[in-house]
């Protein structure tokens, strides 16, 4: 008796657990930030700086050389950032041109093809994320002409150096001047920009899932169970499984990731493979959005979902049916029509 107590104790707390879990999951929010800056010039001149900051796949500012002005495109985020965080950040890529246009001197000098008129472009990529406003993810990729160069992850700290003709460079990338900035831009002008806007205002109202769940049989007579998430914002979610609203190891469980679509929302697909001797019964797929005031139950159809290529070729034939049907209607009032014409001719 004692054991079994025991057992049930350890299953209660095992539950509850990931039932926590699935709930601090559920309400982390993950973003991102990408800055993109571009300069394009020869040995002798820097000829434009370009830059452009996204914030979770939207387009939040610009800047460029000849204007010399930090465009920002959301009205309520420059007045979030302010006045003096804008006008410092402005200041800072006036003062880099000068950075900028050595470096653009020093590698059209040394470049392979020693052309030194011809005009160049060096790019960098910096990005980082956060998941619940904590960190995950920070790199920086140096592209040069197209080719990337250097890349460094900040949790890492190496740069890697990935062209041969480049190696020379990498003890300024490596000095403590540069590595103090390189991690003070970092934290300052992508997290802390990032949490200021994030934190004030969604820059993308939430979109709930559109959830489908299916039922199939496989060749070897195994159940596979499907539920797909479509269409949400932002990406954090979770799809799990229950039987008879219990969570618990059913089988043979497989994940898509979270996936990326064209309109900036995300997909998700998660699948479960049960052994032919189950019965299927009993299972549901429930999900939980921050645009989803609730979780949302989805049951599993009793009866094996209709595969697509049947659904399609039935689709098909009905609609040539449809179509004949049509053009025979057609052609029998033509006939009638052209009767009628010829009796009142006679």
């Amino acid at each position: 008796m004692e054991c079994q107590r025991r057992r049930r104790w350890f299953s209660s707390a095992w539950f509850l657990i990931l039932g926590v879990f699935a709930f601090r999951v559920t309400q982390a929010v993950h973003h991102k930030h990408v800055g993109q800056f571009t300069a394009v010039g020869t040995s002798y001149s820097l000829l434009e700086l370009s830059g452009i900051s996204f914030i979770d796949d939207i387009e939040l500012a610009s800047y460029n050389n000849i204007h010399q002005e930090i465009i920002v495109k959301i009205p309520w985020a420059a007045k979030v950032l302010g006045v003096e965080y804008i006008t410092e950040m402005r200041n800072v890529l006036l003062g880099h041109e000068q950075n900028l246009h050595w470096m653009m001197y020093h590698l059209a000098k040394n470049y392979i093809n020693h052309d030194y008129k011809r005009n160049h472009t060096g790019q960098l990529l910096a990005d980082c994320e956060t998941d619940n406003d904590i960190k995950i993810k920070s790199n920086i990729h140096l592209i040069w002409d197209g080719e990337e160069y250097y890349r460094i992850e900040e949790e890492d700290g190496q740069w890697e150096d990935l062209k041969p003709e480049f190696k020379k460079y990498q003890y300024v990338l490596d000095s403590p001047f540069w590595t103090d900035i390189r991690k003070s831009y970092m934290n300052k002008y992508c997290l802390d920009m990032m949490r200021k806007i994030v934190g004030y205002k969604s820059l993308k109202d939430n979109v709930p899932p559109e959830v489908t769940v299916s039922r199939h049989v496989n060749q070897g007579g195994s159940i596979i169970l499907s539920c797909t998430a479509r269409g949400f914002y932002p990406q954090s979610i979770l799809l799990r499984w229950e039987k008879d609203g219990k969570l618990g190891v059913w089988g043979n469980e497989t994940s898509s990731g979270i996936l990326p679509n064209m309109d900036n929302t995300f997909y998700l697909q998660v699948t479960l493979e049960l052994p032919p001797e189950a019965s299927g019964r009993g299972y549901t797929c429930v999900v939980e959005h921050i645009a989803l005031k609730t979780p949302a139950v989805y049951p599993v159809p009793e009866k094996p979902t209709m595969e697509k290529p049947w659904a399609l070729a039935l689709f098909i034939v009905l609609a040539v049916i449809l179509l004949l049907s049509c053009a025979g209607a057609f052609i029998a009032w033509r006939k009638r029509k052209a009767g009628m014409h010829v009796m009142r001719e006679r």
